[in-house]
This record gives structure tokens, C-alpha cells and sequence, in this order.
């Protein structure tokens, strides 16, 4: 069954589903096929029997009618109708012979008709005695053509009896097989219907399983993961597609390390002479009187060390991402309290911040913040990127806000800030900027998402590692034209 094709799965599917349609209608029309014999055998045979055992009836009635009126009334002409009315009889009792389905009822006929010759021939020789001029027929003949009459009428009433019991039989019989098809049918409808849903069931399953297998497996690399080789039993053409998806997924692991590798070797060979350069552009303008440097020549350096700082630190995040991506980057963990991390980090951009006059503020309960196991070095790092962004969007004159809150279990009066429970200390960073679109606050902390094409895309997705890495969380609030609030969270235990 796996190695059915998707045509062919679908072509058994349906072909199965006809074949009970098929069978159901076939039922259907044999069934319906014997309930319309039965009804025509009735009408055309028995109920023409019937009739005409009624029409021999009233023959042979009338017959013995025409017979006395002669007796009596020695009129030739009652004796002519006599005659006549034996000719209707013959004719019917012919058209019943045809007619009979059973033993029983041809017998009784054969009976009438030995009945019928005995009573004809009676007469006959009545008739000549008539004629001869006897006044009178014996008593003994007239009881004996009586008998005939009367058992010739008793047994076309048994004809009759037996062939309406027929007619009954054969009803009854009609009405089981329509109720035995009424059942079949039905069944046969249920279990068609079931059979299609499981059927359509099976194939949507197994063609929308690997399907779905194959679109986590497209996620996870357009994320960036291309270790997972996908093995999914499935028909064959989406195999050959899983089997064309690890293909291109080794093919693209092995260009992503070879990017990598090559992203990292430059960066390493850019990180030595951008050094040198900003260690010579600081003695130049630290030494700016003994060169003779002007003041125009003094700014052109000090851009120039702005712009190596730059690419230092840019330099410095590929190769943290380089290590980060290759398992090489190690976390060293120690319990310290966040305040100083922070004051630190908010140091450093003391000078920018008053040259922008940026309002900084700290909105910190030392003494209720507990110790955390963290690598300084990394949380540090997550705070630099994370104020340098809010500096970067932040206009000249705007307000910058870092708080940090601890949030979870209450201790003692006797226990130290120190000594706390379970529980995570929650860091923000908030400025007054333009904000971040709705749309773009999901991928921000992405690789090489740059916000408003500036930096290198790299410092939030770095961020973001590291909290991970330290068993926390990292997401941004913002709102368009009144700022942005980045926060993390670092986990008390």
C-alpha cells in the first residue's frame, strides 16, 4: 500500500465505491424485477383465473336455468341456449387449463370437465327422451344432472379459494422481499457510505500527513535548520519530493557553513587591522598638538574612531554569532546581583547621552532584588544591545527608562533579598522613539532583521540566544510614533 501511487490510491478509492453503488443498484433492480413478475403473474394469471372460473360459474348457473325451462316448457329454442352456453364453457375451461400453475387446481379442472361431459350427455339423452314424447324426465335423471350442476360449481369455488389463497402467497411474498430489500438496501447504503468516508479519510490522511510533515520540515529551514532529514511513508511522488527537500536541505547546510566559515574567517582577518587603526587614530588625536593637527583635521579622526568602534563591534557580533552557531560559546555562571550589570551598561553612554540630551532614568529596588545565577560578560552584552538600540531611535531631547522588578514568591522578615525563592527578575528597556510596526515585532529578533535598515541585524538575535541560554524570555511592546519597551527575563532559583 505505500508504494501506491496518489493516482492509484484515488483510483481504487473511487473504484470500490462504484463497485457498492453498483452492487446496491443491482440489487435493487433484481429485487424490483421479481416484485414486478409477481405482480404481473398475479393480474395476468391468477386473477384471470379467477374471472374465469367466476364466467364458468355462471355458465354452468345458467346452463341448468336454460335445462329446466326446456324440461318444463319443451320450447326448442332453451334448449338452443343450452347449447350455446356450453360452447362459453368449453371455451373458458380451455383458457383456465392454460392458465393453471398447480397440481391441485389441475385436477380439479380435469374433474370439472368429466363432470361437465356426464352432465351434457345427460341432458342430450334427456333432450331425446323429449323428444321421443315422453311427457316427463324421471325424477332419478333430474336429481343426478342437479348433482352434476352443483358439483361442477363446488369445485370452480375451490378453484377459486385456491387460486385467491395464491394470490395471497404471493402478496405476502412480495411484501418480504420488499422489506428484505428495504434492509439490504439500507445496509448496503450504511456500510457504502461508511466505506467512502474511511476511504476518503485513508487517502486524505495519507496524502495530507506527509504534506504537513513536509511544511514543518520548509518552517524549520526558512528558520535556519538544516540538520533534519525528513522520512516520511508516504506515496511515491511526495517521496521523491522529501527525497528532493533533503537534497536541497544538505546543499543549503553546505552553503550556510561555507557562508559561515567564509563570514567568519574575514572577520577575523578585518578585527586585527581595525585595531591598530583605532589605536593609531586615538594617539593622533590624543597627540593632536605635537602633529600639528587642526581642528578641522582633529574631527576627521575623530570620526574616523567612531566609525572603526563601529565596525569593531560589528566585526565582534559576527564572530559571537559564528561561536554562538558552532556550540563554541561558552557561559560562565556566577550568582550576582543585576544592579551594578546595569549601572555599568548605562554608564558607558553617559557621554552620548549628553550630547544628544537624552534623558536616562533607572528605576531600580536594589534591596529587593535577588541573586541570580548569570554569565556577566553575555547579560551585560544583552544590555548594551538592547540601550544602544534605544539610543540609536531615540531623538535628541527624548527619555530613556531601564527597570528592573523581581516577581515571585515573598519571603521572610528574616530572610535577605539574597536568599528569595523561585521567582524571575524582569528587565525593560523603554524609549521614546518611532516604534516598531505591529507586523515586525514577531521577526525583530531574527537573524540580519535590521530595524529601519540600521546596524547589522544581529545584536536582538544574539540577545535573544543568550536569554534563552540563561532560561529566560526576550519580547518588545511598541507602539508607532510613542515608542518601544524591550524586555527580559532572568529566572530566580
Amino acid at each position: 500500500m505505500k508504494n501506491q501511487t496518489i493516482f492509484q490510491r484515488l483510483f481504487f478509492g473511487y473504484l470500490m465505491i462504484l463497485l457498492a453503488v453498483a452492487a446496491l443498484g443491482l440489487y435493487a433492480s433484481l429485487s424490483l424485477d421479481h416484485l414486478n413478475k409477481i405482480t404481473r403473474s398475479i393480474n395476468a394469471v391468477d386473477g384471470e383465473i379467477v374471472r374465469a372460473a367466476d364466467r364458468l360459474r355462471d355458465s354452468v348457473l345458467s346452463q341448468r336455468g336454460f335445462e329446466k325451462k326446456y324440461i318444463i316448457s319443451k320450447d326448442e329454442d332453451f334448449y338452443l341456449q343450452f347449447i350455446k352456453t356450453e360452447e362459453y364453457i368449453e371455451k373458458d375451461l380451455v383458457l383456465v387449463k392454460k392458465l393453471i400453475v398447480n397440481q391441485e387446481t389441475a385436477t380439479l379442472v380435469a374433474e370439472i370437465e368429466v363432470l361437465q361431459k356426464q352432465y351434457l350427455s345427460s341432458v342430450t339423452q334427456g333432450a331425446k327422451m323429449i323428444k321421443a314424447g315422453e311427457e316427463k324426465l324421471g325424477e332419478e335423471v333430474q336429481d343426478r344432472e342437479k348433482k352434476f350442476s352443483e358439483q361442477i360449481t363446488f369445485k370452480l369455488g375451490e378453484i377459486i379459494n385456491l387460486t385467491k389463497d395464491e394470490i395471497d402467497g404471493k402478496i405476502e411474498t412480495s411484501g418480504k422481499i420488499g422489506d428484505q430489500a428495504v434492509k439490504v438496501v439500507g445496509g448496503i447504503t450504511v456500510a457504502a457510505i461508511i466505506m467512502a468516508i474511511l476511504i476518503a479519510f485513508f487517502n486524505a490522511r495519507t496524502i495530507n500527513r506527509p504534506i504537513r510533515i513536509l511544511r514543518h520540515g520548509i518552517q524549520e529551514m526558512a528558520e535556519g535548520t538544516f540538520e533534519k532529514h525528513l522520512q516520511i511513508p508516504s506515496p511515491p511522488e511526495i517521496k521523491e519530493v522529501a527525497n528532493a527537500f533533503n537534497r536541497m536541505s544538505d546543499r543549503l547546510k553546505e552553503i550556510d557553513e561555507m557562508k559561515a566559515d567564509f563570514v567568519s574567517h574575514v572577520s577575523h582577518e578585518l578585527r586585527t587591522p581595525l585595531a591598530i587603526i583605532r589605536e593609531a587614530v586615538s594617539l593622533l588625536s590624543i597627540d593632536d598638538t605635537a602633529t600639528g593637527l587642526g581642528e578641522k583635521q582633529h574631527k576627521l579622526l575623530n570620526i574616523v574612531r567612531d566609525e572603526c568602534e563601529r565596525l569593531i563591534d560589528s566585526v565582534n557580533k559576527i564572530l559571537d554569532l559564528s561561536r554562538m552557531e558552532a556550540g563554541m560559546w561558552d557561559y560562565c555562571m556566577e550568582k550576582v546581583s543585576l544592579v551594578p550589570l546595569i549601572q555599568q551598561s548605562t554608564l558607558k553612554l553617559t557621554p552620548i547621552l549628553q550630547k544628544k540630551d537624552i534623558r536616562l532614568e533607572l528605576d531600580s529596588d536594589h534591596n529587593n532584588l535577588p541573586l541570580v545565577a548569570v554569565d556577566s560578560e553575555k547579560i551585560a552584552q544583552v544590555m548594551n544591545s538592547l540601550l544602544e538600540n534605544a539610543l540609536k531611535f531615540t531623538p535628541d531631547g527624548g527619555r530613556i527608562l531601564v527597570k528592573s522588578v523581581f516577581e515571585g514568591e515573598e519571603s521572610s522578615e528574616s530572610e535577605s533579598p539574597a536568599a528569595k525563592g523561585h521567582g524571575v527578575i524582569t528587565v525593560s528597556v523603554s524609549d521614546s522613539g518611532c516604534g516598531i510596526p505591529e507586523e515586525s515585532q514577531i521577526e525583530i529578533f531574527d537573524k540580519y532583521k535590521m530595524l529601519h535598515g540600521k546596524g547589522t541585524g544581529l545584536g536582538l538575535y544574539i540577545a535573544r540566544h543568550i536569554v534563552d541560554a540563561h532560561g529566560g524570555n526576550i519580547w518588545v511592546e511598541s507602539i508607532q510614533g510613542k515608542g518601544s519597551t524591550f524586555s527580559f527575563t532572568i529566572p530566580v532559583s
